[in-house]
């Protein structure tokens, strides 16, 4: 299978991630080099990326307007008094759940979007990567004197000694 260009890969990164995942579908299933599979496969480590920030967004902006806060022109949330906040630093590190940072206070969507994101930049990366690696295969293959052949292919014009 030929290797591709690196606008191909591109290309079908941005139809995979924008029409999410009948758009990895489509460009996995068509795709004809090794840029357009990775590509495409980039494309779905991006919409698992941006399905996890979407869940995680969502649950924050849930929570902070329920919590008490009002919500602002600009869509932020802000605190009813800002110094009406009582700091303990005796309290900081206690995990006893009404302080917060204890890993039981992370909910199961947080849970599902972080997994989520994890999942989505490995198989970002590893498109990545295995595009590279068959670019670096295809400069190797084709700086040999046989090009990948068992005979050297030898141009018209060419002398055996400065075949590339």
């Amino acid at each position: 299978m030929p290797v591709g260009s690196f606008f191909s890969f591109l290309w079908n990164a941005m139809i995979s991630s924008s029409f999410e995942f009948v758009g990895f579908l489509l460009t996995y299933l068509l795709h004809s080099t090794h840029a357009a599979k990775n590509g495409s496969r980039s494309g779905l480590g991006i919409t698992l990326i941006r399905w996890g920030f979407y869940m995680k967004g969502a649950e924050s902006s849930g929570g902070a307007a329920s919590m008490g806060s009002s919500q602002t022109g600009d869509g932020f949330a802000s605190p009813e008094d800002p110094n009406s906040h009582d700091f303990n630093p005796d309290s900081v590190n206690q995990g006893d759940g009404a302080n917060g940072g204890g890993i039981a206070d992370v909910s199961g969507s947080d849970w599902a979007a972080y997994i989520l994101m994890i999942v989505g930049w490995f198989i970002l990366i590893r498109a990545l990567s295995d595009y590279l690696r068959a670019r670096r295969h295809e400069q190797l293959v084709l700086q040999s004197p046989d090009r990948g052949l068992g005979v050297p292919i030898i141009a018209v014009g060419e002398r055996s000694e400065t075949v590339v």
